[in-house]
């Protein structure tokens, strides 16, 4: 299909004659893709039973387009205190009932109390010419579809109130002579067995007014119950709900992105938004997920012989991975046939896979319950965070800017959502413009990464083995790529070789043992291979282009990297990405995976070029040694003189076995122990940290040429440590 792209200035680029192109989509703002369009190709479909699906891009039907005026800007609604909340239950998927009626036809006149009709009513009372009916203990339920925040609630017979006459049903004397109103938040800590707890705010035993008025105090309410305590008939000809505030839960889906069979690689994702009331009090989540296929949800129906739940259509014959042709329905245990379908290749899984039409040509009764697909499709990413004021209106289409999409790629599909929530009525994040940036052609489709080995001593120099397999580079579609880039928990200490097994089975390599690598690139002799970049926590090298590979034809390409490195807490991850250097685009990250055989400690369970989530996890003794470690000061001594040389020394430290983030502070004293400048005082996790000092003390002057001491202080909650060192300072 083609893309719908959003462009602001020069947003969506073509990058150079490759075929790459790299494209902003703009949602949103005032020169993006309007909401209500929902972006996307292929229609959000919300799961809103355990059998129901809806199409929507706003499940709950709270959310407010062009909020405050604002063109393109999405909030969570906001109620206005002369609008009816009850008139739109239905259509937000709420409902009315009447659990003490048995008759059908009455329940049906339910509705007329939210229809906004003065003529016509609810009623429980006798006809002329029939049986007295008695009305105590009838109850009628509310679900408003969402909560919101409530303050009045007002019900009332026909004729009786002013804004609503109808002289031709006089019945305005048919009022509630006795009630009580029970309200429920519709949160899942007041729900019992998934039922709300109701909670009684009023009871009135001796009512006088046709129009029943009642005030309360401001309180999210989703759920409403009125029950009669009279035996005299009545009727309700509107029931009305009056509120302030925001919903305190909104959300909004975004239609399904398709990006074609090249596939596509994620980049950046940023929003604008603005905060209503008390920051604390309210978030405003973002989130992504990707897929294989059109629809992220599974259908099935009930197997003909056991009755159990199963994915396929009715009578599907499949073909194994070792060519054996197997009715799925012949089974008599659902369970058996789920075993063959779950081991089947993706393609033909979805080849016989229960589609959406044909799970709405089913009868009820063969109809199983519908779920998230988990094979096909992602889960959802956890909510991004972005740096407060980061994104303006002006840099919206910068993909530079932003944080790296977190949902797995290459794929063809994408989606976002975003939750409104709130913790406070006048509380609430507007949402304006947001913006992701997508690649395609890939370089590959997939590439599987695997280093070795994967436990090691804590803190020791080690020589790591980095292998890259690309399953796939598909000729004349693909990219490839010649160039990778490793995330390193501290700088690599050295770079010892990279080889490049191409398809065709040719080795090409380069020995770099022994090179010095304070002086980048270091090109070998050839000037094909080269270490590019050696960073805190980057190692980027360069090596011939892999533009071909095929693993199920036996014509893998294979590309090694040796380097060593020191890791400082317990499962430290090597992230990897792929790049193509002729291409100014995105790189693909590497899916963690068997890449080859490594060697004896290789002890993989799973085929080569599969996805295995341990393979580029190292693991260092668990509780074992400081948290602090190699404090040193370089270089010593050092002369702030200005001459340019030795002008500043780094008080160096690692930090090891943390997992997150813990409180540091770095001091700089007196052989007298007088502090005389704090040079860092923050958090930091797990890493190699150096921090630089001038010479000057806090007020900026240079202290005398002498000996100081430095100390580093880590605190945690198992206990603190510190290191202690030597500065010596002459001019």
């Amino acid at each position: 299909m083609p893309l719908v792209v959003a462009l602001v200035g020069a947003v969506c680029l073509a990058v150079q004659d490759s075929g790459a192109a790299r494209r902003t989509i703009v949602m949103g703002g005032e020169i993006g893709l309007g909401w209500e369009g929902g972006g996307g190709e292929i229609a959000a479909l919300v799961q809103s039973g355990p059998t129901e699906f809806e199409f929507s891009n706003t499940p709950g039907n709270v959310v407010e387009f062009d909020a405050g005026g604002r063109v393109g800007w999405l909030s969570p609604q906001q109620a206005d205190a002369s609008l009816n909340i009850a008139r739109g239950l239905l259509d937000r998927g709420g409902g009315l009932s009447a659990p003490t009626i048995l008759s059908q036809d009455i329940k049906n006149t339910l509705v007329f109390m939210v229809d906004d009709d003065p003529t016509t009513a609810f009623e429980r009372k006798t006809a002329r010419g029939a049986a007295q009916v008695n009305s105590l203990g009838v109850i009628m339920d509310f679900d408003l579809g969402a909560r919101f925040g409530v303050e009045r609630i007002q019900f009332f017979p026909r004729n009786a109130h002013p804004d609503y006459p109808a002289p031709e049903f006089p019945f305005q004397n048919d009022f509630m002579r006795a009630f009580e109103l029970l309200l429920n938040d519709g949160s899942e800590e007041t729900q019992v067995a998934n039922q709300p707890v109701l909670t009684t705010v009023e009871l009135e035993t001796e009512n006088e007014q046709p129009i029943v008025e009642l005030n309360i105090p401001p309180q999210y309410v989703r759920f409403i119950r009125l029950k009669s305590q009279t035996t005299v008939g009545f009727e309700i000809a509107e029931f009305r709900v009056f509120g302030s505030g925001f919903v305190p839960r909104a959300d909004y889906l975004s239609n399904i992105f398709d990006f074609g069979d090249e596939l596509a690689l994620w980049g950046r994702i940023r929003w604008l938004e603005e905060v209503v009331g008390l920051e604390r009090q309210s978030r405003l989540l973002v989130s992504t997920r990707s897929g294989w296929d059109d629809t992220p949800l599974q259908y099935t129906r009930l197997h003909e012989n056991s009755g159990e739940d199963v994915p396929w259509q009715e009578g599907a014959v499949v073909t194994t991975e070792e060519g054996a042709s197997i009715e799925l329905d012949a089974f008599d245990s659902a369970q058996e046939g789920l075993d063959v379908f779950n081991a089947l290749p993706f393609a033909e899984r979805s080849r016989v896979s229960l589609t959406l039409e044909q799970y709405e040509d089913l009868r009820k009764a063969k109809k199983g319950e519908i779920g998230d697909d988990l094979v096909a499709w992602s889960r959802w990413s956890p909510p991004y965070s972005l740096a407060a004021g980061a994104v303006t209106a002006d840099n919206i289409g910068d993909d530079q800017v932003g944080v790296p999409i977190l949902s797995p790629g290459p794929r063809r599909y994408f989606q976002f959502k975003v939750e409104f929530v709130s913790d406070d009525l006048q509380a609430a994040r507007a949402l304006g413009a947001l913006a992701f940036t997508v690649s395609n052609p890939p370089m590959a489709e997939q590439i599987i990464g695997e280093v070795m080995p994967r436990q090691v001593a804590l803190g020791v120099p080690v020589s790591f083995t980095y292998a890259v397999l690309p399953t796939t580079v598909r000729g004349g579609v693909d990219q490839g790529f010649d160039a990778f880039e490793i995330a390193t928990p501290v700088r690599v200490s050295a770079v010892e070789a990279i080889e490049v097994v191409h398809a065709d089975g040719r080795v090409e390599s380069a020995d770099f043992s022994g090179a010095a690598l304070d002086q980048l690139p270091v090109l070998d002799d050839s000037g094909q291979f080269a270490v590019e970049a050696v960073e805190e926590r980057r190692l980027r090298v360069r090596f011939p282009l892999i533009g071909e590979s095929d693993l199920a034809a036996q014509r893998a390409a294979l590309l090694k990297i040796r380097f060593k490195c020191r890791v400082l807490r317990f499962g430290t991850t090597f992230t990897g990405t792929a790049f193509n250097s002729s291409v100014d685009d995105l790189g693909q990250r590497v899916i963690s995976g068997n890449a080859a055989d490594l060697g004896s400690e290789d002890d993989d369970l799973v085929p080569i070029g599969v996805a295995d989530p341990n393979d580029l996890s190292v693991k260092v003794p668990l509780g074992v040694g400081a948290l602090l470690r190699s404090a040193s000061a370089l270089p010593r001594p050092f002369s702030p003189n200005g001459d340019g040389i030795n002008d500043r020394t780094a008080i160096q430290y690692d930090l090891t076995r943390l997992v997150g983030a813990a409180p540091i502070s770095v001091q700089v004293f007196d052989l007298a122990g007088n502090p005389v400048r704090t040079l860092l005082t923050g958090a930091q996790g797990g890493g190699s940290f150096a921090v630089e000092w001038d010479g000057t003390n806090g007020a900026g002057a240079m202290v005398p040429p002498g000996i100081y001491l430095f100390r580093v202080d880590v605190d945690t909650d198992a206990g603190g440590e510190s290191a202690v060192g030597v500065i010596e300072m002459a001019y």
